[in-house]
């Protein structure tokens, strides 16, 4: 579990969610976003029960206010890319750093588990969600028209540097 106290007096932590938590899960999607945005059960339960994915909730004193999905899948190349499937945090929660937290986290489950790139798909010209990425290193890689059902979308994508070995002399 990730914990974290913010300047604003919120304290975060971030747990793995499983699927005793799918009803909560659940709610929390239904609240977060807009009816035609949301995952249904089914997939928030596959989500929960794959082996390429890291589902995580992020708690404010116990309460889950937001949650996050990262998927890593390996590409004929034999790298590994990392995606952002979903993020989200209670409107209440935002402009906290609590979706920074949340996507730190999700993030540093991408990088330990190998991970050359990771990308995600947002509505073009939806408020604030392009910005936060832009915000976290996030550069835009495609416009995709018609991506979504209401809209267009673009992909973004974040580059992971790997450290590099010192060199052995001698």
């Amino acid at each position: 579990m990730l914990k974290q106290k913010l300047s604003n007096n919120f304290t975060f932590s971030i747990i793995q969610a499983s699927k005793k938590d799918i009803d909560q899960i659940y709610e929390l999607e239904k609240r977060i976003f807009a009816k035609n945005e949301c995952c249904s059960r089914t997939q928030l339960r596959y989500f929960l029960s794959s082996p390429n994915t890291s589902f995580f909730m992020l708690c404010d004193n116990k309460s889950a206010v937001g949650y996050g999905i990262a998927l890593r899948n390996k590409l004929r190349n034999g790298l590994y890319k990392g995606r952002i499937y979903s993020i989200g945090v209670l409107p209440e929660y935002r402009s906290t750093g609590a979706g920074s937290f949340l996507l730190n986290a999700l993030e540093k489950y991408l990088i330990k588990s190998g991970v050359s790139f990771i990308a995600l798909e947002t509505l073009e010209g939806k408020d604030g969600a392009k910005l936060f990425f832009l915000k976290h290193d996030y550069t835009e890689s495609k416009f995709l028209p018609d991506y979504y059902p209401y809209g267009d979308g673009v992909r973004m994508k974040k580059t992971i540097a790997k450290k590099l070995e010192p060199e052995k002399f001698g």
